[in-house]
């Protein structure tokens, strides 16, 4: 007869103990899961990287565009800005490379505007761009001036080599192709 300590109480049947088996993974396991995610790591830093990418080159082409559109609704608007400033002006973008970023300013051209009313817009890092760097809109017609022959072009391109051309036609027509 079976002793009561292993007895279930209900049915009287036996009820056998048995030891913990052993658990925790191999230290192959271990190195397989790693190894996945790592991998999946791998893999979602590649997509992240190219979506700030294509998020930052697409910034810059609307931050441009966007500077542009101001300057010739200012000109068209015959807006006049600053001390000493009684009839409206001309406004134009100046493409300024060399810190990185997009002044609109009020004046015949860059180099004679008045500074104290310019309106800086950074530009995004890493991209190069080519083409015009100085563009003037007349007072009340909004209508393009340069030193360059019309149409003329401003040509962003990213590191991968993804490239946009934004075009200022000599009327002021502001278009642009990615």
């Amino acid at each position: 007869m079976a002793s009561p300590s292993n007895l279930h109480p209900a049915r009287g049947l036996h009820v056998k103990y048995l030891r913990p088996a052993q658990t925790g993974f191999t230290l192959l396991e271990v190195m397989i899961v790693m190894a996945l995610v790592t991998i999946v790591g791998a893999f979602g830093l590649l997509l992240g990287t190219d979506s700030y990418r294509g998020y930052s080159f697409h910034s810059d082409h609307d931050i441009l565009v966007a500077a542009l559109q101001h300057a010739r609704s200012q000109a068209i608007g015959n807006v006049c800005l600053g001390e000493g400033c009684t009839h409206g002006m001309p406004h134009g973008v100046f493409i300024d490379a060399a810190h990185n970023r997009y002044v609109i300013f009020q004046g015949t051209n860059y180099a004679t505007r008045d500074g104290e009313v310019d309106a800086a817009l950074e530009a995004a890092p890493g991209m190069t761009r080519s083409g015009l760097s100085e563009i003037v809109f007349a007072q009340l017609s909004g209508s393009a001036n340069s030193a360059e022959a019309p149409p003329w072009g401003i040509v962003l391109t990213d590191p991968t080599g993804r490239t946009s051309t934004t075009t200022i036609e000599s009327e002021g027509r502001i278009w642009w192709t990615h």
